[in-house]
C-alpha cells in the first residue's frame, strides 16, 4: 500500500507557479514502444463536461497501444443518474440539446471506463453519517441514500482528479428582502435553478410546493436563455408538453395553472438582453399568446449601441415587433432597465404579492467612469461599455411569483466541515474551482499536482453544450501533454506516479454495509425502468422519470 498523498494544506511546496497560456498545447501522442506511467483518472461530475472528458481520453489512447492499456477513468455521481444538466437543466422541449447523452452511452462499451453513481464525496471520514452539503432554506436537501467517502479515501488509487461537476447553487439576491436567499424569503419566490430542477424531476428539488393555482402574474429577474425555458415553460399549452421527459407529477401541477401574464425583467437594455434569437423566437411561436414589443425610444437607443453586430441586430429586429393574438388570453413581456430592491408580501400573508424596482440608466463605462464590482444581482459580471446605475426612482409591479435567474454558482466540494480532510481550492467570490487554464491552483496561483477542472465548476455557468465539449476536449488535451509528452515537468506531477489497483476500497466496504454504488449496469436498469413506465401508462412519452432517489434504487433490489 502507497502512503496516503498529502492533504491540500501540504500540497503547496510540491509544486511551482503557473505560466498561463492562451491555448492548451495538443496532444502529442505516444509512440506505440512507450511505457509510460500509469493514467488513472478519477472524474467528479457525470455531466456534459464530465463524459467529454472521459471519452477523449479514452478516445486519445486506443485499447490497443501500450499507453492505452495502461489507461483508466472512474466517474463519481452523487445521483444515481448520469448527465448532469442534460438531465436535470436542458429544457424538456429541447429533446435535440440532450443528443449528447449518446456520448456517456459510448464510453459504456470501453472496460478502461467505470461509473460510481449514488457516490458523495466530502472531506469528512467515509465513516461520517453526518456529511452535510451546500444547501439553501429552499431546499436542505443532504443526498441521505448516498454512499458516502472521502477525498482522502480515494486519493490513493488515481494518478489524475478531474473537476467537473458543475454550477448546483443559485447566485444569491441576499440583499433584496423577501428573496429566497433573504433572511426572510417570502412564499413564491425560488431561483431558476429550483424551479427548473422541479420540473426536470431533480430529486433534490422533486419535494418542492410549487401550486400554481390563482397565480396570474409572474416577475423573472434575469434576461438569459433559462430566462425565457422557465417562461417558455408557464405559459405554452399544457398539450405540447405532454409528450416530453415531465413527469406526471409536474404535468398535473403545469395543468392547473392560472397564470396569464409572465414579465422577463433586466437590469440593462435591449441591447444587453443575454438570450439567444432562437429562444426569443421560440417565445414568439406559442399558441395564443400575445407579445406588445419593447419601447420605441429603448429600442432605438439599444440598435445605436449594437452598431453592425449581426447577430444583435436580428435579435432586436424580432423584438421591436409585436405579436398580437387577438383570441389569445396569456401575454408575455420584456422589461428593461429595473433591478429588484423589494419582494413585497401581499397584505396580511407571506407571500409575495408585488415587486419594487429600482430604475437604472446605460452609462459608458470610460477610464474616468470605472466599471463597479459585480453586484449580487447580476448573472454575470457587466461588459466593458455598458453600465447600469439607478436613477432613484422605483416603481411597483404585481409578482403573484417571482422566479430570480440571476445565474449559478459552484459549491466547494469539502462541505461545511473545512477544518479536517482534504480541502478543495475553491474561489468564494466568483462561485468556482481555482484554476488557471484548467489547472487547479491555490489562492497565490501554485499549481495543485494531479487536479484539474473543466466546464462550469472551471469557469462558470456561461456557454452551451458546444462551448462546454470544446473546453472538456482543451483541458484533455493539456491533461494528455502533461503526463505523457512532458513527464518530467514539475506542472505535471501525478497525484500519485502509481496509484494502488482496482476500485477504492472504501466503495467495497460501503457496499458491504449495505450501501448502494451504481455500476453502468445499475444505471442501464434504472433508465429501462424509466421507458417501461412510459409505456405502461401508454401516455406516448420516451421516460416518465423517477423522480427521488429511493425509487431508483428500488429497481436495484
Amino acid at each position: 500500500m502507497l502512503p496516503r498523498p498529502a492533504r491540500f494544506r501540504q500540497l503547496p511546496s510540491l509544486a511551482l507557479t503557473i505560466r498561463t497560456t492562451t491555448s492548451s498545447p495538443q496532444f502529442r501522442q505516444c509512440s506505440s514502444s512507450s511505457t509510460s506511467r500509469p493514467l488513472k483518472v478519477a472524474i467528479i461530475g457525470s455531466g456534459p463536461s464530465g463524459f467529454y472528458t472521459a471519452s477523449r481520453i479514452l478516445g486519445s489512447l486506443p485499447r490497443d497501444t501500450p499507453d492505452g492499456g495502461n489507461v483508466e477513468v472512474h466517474m463519481y455521481e452523487r445521483l444515481p443518474t448520469p448527465y448532469g444538466l442534460v438531465r436535470y437543466g436542458v429544457a424538456p422541449d429541447h429533446p435535440e440539446v440532450k443528443n449528447c447523452q449518446h456520448k456517456f452511452d459510448e464510453l459504456s462499451s470501453d472496460p478502461r471506463f467505470k461509473f460510481f453513481g449514488n457516490v458523495l464525496l466530502s472531506s469528512q471520514p467515509s465513516s461520517s453519517t453526518t456529511t452535510s452539503t451546500p444547501s439553501s432554506a429552499l431546499s436542505p436537501y443532504t443526498y441521505p441514500h448516498s454512499v458516502r467517502v472521502s477525498f482522502d479515501d480515494i486519493l490513493p488509487y488515481y494518478s489524475t482528479l478531474i473537476l467537473t461537476y458543475g454550477a448546483s447553487l443559485s447566485n444569491p439576491l441576499s440583499s433584496v428582502n423577501g428573496s429566497s436567499s433573504s433572511s426572510n424569503p417570502l412564499e413564491n419566490v425560488l431561483p431558476a435553478l429550483g424551479f427548473v430542477s422541479w420540473y426536470n424531476s431533480h430529486p433534490a428539488f422533486s419535494e418542492l410546493p410549487i401550486n400554481l393555482k390563482g397565480i396570474e402574474e409572474v416577475s423573472i429577474v434575469g434576461q438569459g436563455n433559462v430566462a425565457l425555458d422557465v417562461a417558455r415553460i408557464l405559459l405554452k399549452p399544457i398539450d405540447q408538453l405532454e409528450k416530453t421527459d415531465l413527469s406526471n407529477e409536474v404535468l398535473d401541477v403545469l395543468a392547473q395553472s392560472t397564470i396569464r401574464k409572465v414579465r422577463v425583467v433586466g437590469r440593462r437594455g435591449p441591447g444587453q438582453v443575454a438570450f439567444t434569437t432562437k429562444e426569443f423566437r421560440e417565445m414568439l411561436q406559442i399558441p395564443s399568446l400575445s407579445y406588445h414589443g419593447v419601447e420605441k425610444a429603448l429600442m432605438e437607443e439599444a440598435k445605436a449601441m449594437v452598431g453592425n453586430e449581426r447577430m444583435k441586430k436580428r435579435l432586436l429586429g424580432l423584438m421591436e415587433k409585436p405579436t398580437v393574438n387577438q383570441d389569445g388570453d396569456k401575454v408575455f413581456e420584456l422589461d428593461f432597465l429595473k433591478s429588484p430592491k423589494e419582494f413585497v408580501p401581499s397584505p396580511g400573508t407571506h407571500k409575495v404579492g408585488e415587486v419594487e424596482w429600482n430604475i437604472n440608466q446605460l452609462l459608458s463605462s470610460t477610464p474616468s467612469t470605472p466599471t463597479p464590482p459585480r453586484s449580487q444581482d447580476s448573472a454575470v459580471p457587466t461588459p466593458t461599455g455598458v453600465i447600469a446605475r439607478p436613477t432613484g426612482e422605483t416603481v411597483r409591479n404585481r409578482a403573484d411569483m417571482v422566479v430570480e435567474s440571476v445565474g449559478y454558482r459552484s459549491e466547494p466540494l469539502s462541505g461545511e466541515e473545512r477544518g479536517e480532510g482534504w480541502v478543495l481550492p475553491f474561489d468564494e467570490k466568483r462561485g468556482r474551482v481555482r484554476n488557471v487554464s484548467g489547472r487547479v491552483v491555490d489562492e497565490q496561483g501554485v499549481v495543485v499536482p494531479g487536479i484539474y477542472a473543466a466546464g462550469w465548476a472551471a469557469r462558470g455557468p456561461v456557454g452551451v453544450i458546444a462551448s462546454t465539449m470544446h473546453d472538456a476536449y482543451s483541458l484533455s488535451d493539456l491533461l494528455l501533454d502533461d503526463h505523457f509528452s512532458s513527464p518530467t515537468s514539475t506542472s505535471a506531477t501525478p497525484l500519485n506516479p502509481n496509484p494502488e489497483e482496482g476500485i477504492p476500497e472504501a466503495l467495497i466496504r460501503a457496499q458491504q454495509r449495505g450501501g448502494i454504488v451504481v455500476d453502468l449496469e445499475g444505471w442501464k436498469r434504472i433508465d429501462e425502468a424509466e421507458k417501461q413506465r412510459a409505456k405502461e401508462l401508454g401516455n406516448g412519452k420516451e421516460r416518465e422519470k423517477f423522480r427521488r432517489v429511493e425509487e431508483m434504487l428500488a429497481v436495484l433490489q
